[in-house]
């Protein structure tokens, strides 16, 4: 089973997203999204395959020690197109975030943690999962439905997780201070 370490979204933040979550889950009974999975909307940094948690837990002690709670701006929805489609909310690219990202991948790096290869410096695309699992026609349907909800969104990310999934299991978790 994967392992994976995100940041979370803010509650208010997260609430912004809440109409376009519910409407892909009228749309698609079979959707995976934060709500069915009982998560908050987040940003991945990394996915790994069977990693021994507790190195990569001291690691993200260390790392998370002295980050504070980052800013993002929730600029566009957008597709990761296929027969199992990905809904999602895109953050503006920032210097932070990229800074961020970066310097999780050499802690991790550290602790001799592998990563899937499109969470990886160069190949990552942040992003906010609103629905996954989307047939084509779904997709259509959700997309098309989300573009009259959508408004962009300043959140803040206020925690930082590693957990085990399907189905996620909490492993461990540091609130960032604001």
């Amino acid at each position: 089973m994967p392992f994976a370490v995100y940041m979370e979204m803010d509650p208010y933040g997260a609430a912004e997203l809440q109409p376009i979550v519910e409407h892909v889950e009228r749309v698609s009974p079979n959707a995976v999204t934060p709500g069915r999975l009982n998560m908050e909307p987040h940003i991945t940094l990394a996915v790994n395959d069977g990693l021994d948690p507790e190195p990569i837990a001291k690691a993200l002690d260390r790392f998370s020690a002295d980050i504070s709670t980052p800013s993002v701006k929730l600029s566009s929805i957008g597709l990761f197109p296929g027969p199992a489609s990905v809904l999602f909310a895109a953050p503006v690219v920032s210097a932070e975030l990229l800074a961020l990202h970066r310097d999780f991948h050499a802690a991790a790096a550290s602790a001799g943690v592998a990563c899937w290869p499109h969470y990886l410096q160069g190949n990552w695309v942040p992003h906010i999962t609103l629905g996954e699992q989307l047939s084509p026609e779904e997709a259509g349907a959700a997309i098309s439905g989300a573009i009259g909800l959508w408004q962009p969104v300043a959140a803040s990310l206020h925690r930082i997780s590693l957990v085990h999934f399907h189905p996620v299991e909490l492993l461990w978790h540091r609130q960032l201070p604001g």
